[in-house]
């Protein structure tokens, strides 16, 4: 760290990273007046101008994953079934078709029209394979199972017995999702053609007054599959005519569609798990649903030339669509946009990542810093021990020479008392006893032994001097590890912090990224009506969005402007 920078950096956090005003004045391009919420008003009452009833359905919690469930679909992508009517009837109550684009309740999701060319599982009857087709030509959005029966009845027969081995109380089975389609409420028409999808100025018109595209004549009738009431497709609660649905269904499928009478006979039998009530299997009916109407030629080839023609039509405007001018010029907002977000967000991590090099660091320079100072500080502690030491060894030396002198002294008066003159009074006489002798004998082993015993005593000192320098050296090392190990403990937490940031910052990038994908969904979706209205027909497609940048395509300088450029700086 240079100069004062550490001081310059010490009251840096990592909030500016992780705040909305940044990402949306740096990403977005929004002027300080101006915030997400304030830009999604805007943006829903243009919606509502164009004619979307519920335009805030894109903006709630529910409709945030359709970012993510659609980037994975392609422009040419279909819808396919293999669901068996038995496994059809099984699943009755289990569709989850997807609803128009205007829906209030679900985000819109693009019906592409199914069709199975060549059938996945050889069927003994053809009559099945055409009625399947029929019917999943009007419910392109169904998820579904596939039921045990439909999966083995390609290679095998079911025997009476295994029918005859269920439970005699089991339960009714619900009717054959073929008859579900006859049952509807005629007070109102409340089909989604109405809400949705415009017609074309030659769309043929009902004695309701009504003029229903092609488009609006199959939603009609997937209406009528999907309500589970026994009555035809129709409009305002008039039966649509043979004629109108002739214009998107073959003669066969009419028939089935308008409730042929021999059509249900053959058909009622069919149970959910391809088993009838009287343990028939589904390869029993054969020969019962071979009818000379409907020849088999025609029963497998009408759904791959409606399917072929209708998967043409949608391309062709499709074609038409992307051709467009104005399409391009969104196309090109939308890219430059994601390319502004997807750099800003690697501007995110790597200011993160900087802020974080930066914080170990510091914290290894601050431990440098107090090994340091520790360190001479312990010098300075062994230097003040050592002059303890010498001083001590230096007040032990000088008692022991007073001592060494006075025990000469005495040793010489002894001598001289012992010897019969006495130096302190000549003139008087004394005795010299046996004990005067042996105190003087004493005197001569003390004089003889003083200078090992003050030699010990200087061992003696020295030896806890030693052991006093060696307390205080392995007390310094202790020091030192302790604040090896505070740094380690300070450098796993802030590793600790960097993780739960990172975590922090991807959830909100994904957040950030969910919404400003359904705003374009809006607005694609905004476009799309405006075109629609204009060439009078309608996009059976979902318009195709641009593709996320990666990591390195999104590389740039870091604008020194940004409220992140300081992070950089850190490096």
């Amino acid at each position: 760290m240079r100069g004062n920078e550490g001081d310059f950096f010490a009251d840096l956090t990592t909030a500016p990273i992780f705040e909305d005003v940044v990402y949306e004045s740096e990403a977005l391009g929004l002027p300080e007046t101006q915030n997400e919420d304030q830009l999604e008003e805007q943006l829903a009452v243009s919606a509502r101008e164009s004619g979307i009833e519920d335009p805030y359905a894109y903006f709630c919690t529910g409709s945030q994953d359709l970012s993510t469930a659609i980037s994975t679909m392609t422009v040419s992508s279909e819808h396919r079934s293999s669901m068996s009517i038995h496994s059809r009837e099984t699943q009755s109550t289990g569709f989850t078709s997807h609803p128009s684009r205007t829906s209030k309740d679900t985000p819109y999701f693009d019906q592409l029209p199914s069709f199975r060319a060549t059938p996945p599982l050889a069927r003994p009857s053809l009559s099945l394979d055409y009625c399947d087709a029929v019917l999943d030509r009007f419910r392109p959005g169904v998820r579904h199972r596939h039921s045990s029966s439909a999966a083995s009845g390609a290679n095998s027969v079911f025997s009476t017995s295994s029918s005859l081995s269920k439970p005699a109380t089991r339960k009714q089975k619900r009717a054959s999702g073929l008859f579900s389609m006859f049952r509807r409420d005629v007070s109102a028409c409340s089909s989604r053609s109405h809400q949705s999808h415009h017609v074309k100025p030659l769309s043929p018109k009902l004695d309701c007054g009504h003029s229903l595209s092609k488009y609006a004549i199959r939603v009609h009738i997937q209406d009528a599959l999907e309500s589970g009431e026994n009555l035809p497709p129709s409009c305002c609660g008039k039966p649509l005519p043979r004629s109108v649905l002739e214009t998107v269904l073959t003669k066969q499928e009419t028939d089935i569609v308008m409730n042929d009478s021999l059509q249900l006979q053959a058909y009622s039998p069919l149970q959910d798990s391809g088993y009838s009530e009287d343990g028939v299997t589904d390869i029993d009916l054969s020969g019962s649903l071979a009818s000379p109407s409907h020849p088999t030629g025609s029963l497998v080839a009408a759904p791959d030339t409606a399917s072929r023609d209708m998967a043409h039509e949608d391309e062709e405007c499709l074609n038409s669509v992307l051709a467009n001018e104005v399409f391009k010029g969104l196309r090109a907002q939308q890219k430059e946009q994601f390319r502004r977000v997807a750099l800003f967000e690697s501007n995110q991590r790597k200011a993160l990542l900087a802020y974080h090099q930066w914080s170990l660091k510091r914290l290894a320079l601050q431990r440098d810093t107090n090994k340091a100072e520790k360190t001479r500080q312990h010098a300075l502690e062994l230097e003040r021990l050592d002059e303890t030491q010498i001083l001590a060894e230096h007040d032990l030396r000088k008692s022991q020479g007073q001592e060494t002198q006075n025990a000469a002294t005495a040793l010489k008066y002894m001598e001289a008392y012992c010897s019969g003159s006495n130096p302190v009074s000549p003139e008087t006489v004394h005795t010299v006893t046996e004990e005067d002798r042996k105190k003087l004998a004493r005197q001569h082993v003390l004089q003889v032994k003083l200078p090992a015993k003050h030699e010990s005593a200087i061992n003696v000192l020295r030896a806890k001097q030693e052991k006093d320098t060696k307390m205080k050296l392995q007390k310094q090392s202790t020091d030192l590890l302790q604040l090896d190990a505070e740094f380690e403990k300070e450098k796993c937490g802030e590793e600790m912090l960097l993780a739960r940031q990172l975590n922090r910052l991807e959830t909100t990038i994904e957040s950030r990224r969910k919404r400003l994908m359904n705003r374009w969904e809006l607005q694609f979706d905004m476009w799309r009506r405006d075109w629609e209205n204009q060439h009078g027909t309608t996009l059976n497609r979902r318009l195709p969005h641009e593709e996320w940048p990666k990591v390195e395509e999104a590389e740039e300088e870091v604008d020194p402007s940004s409220a992140l450029a300081l992070y950089f700086q850190m490096a």
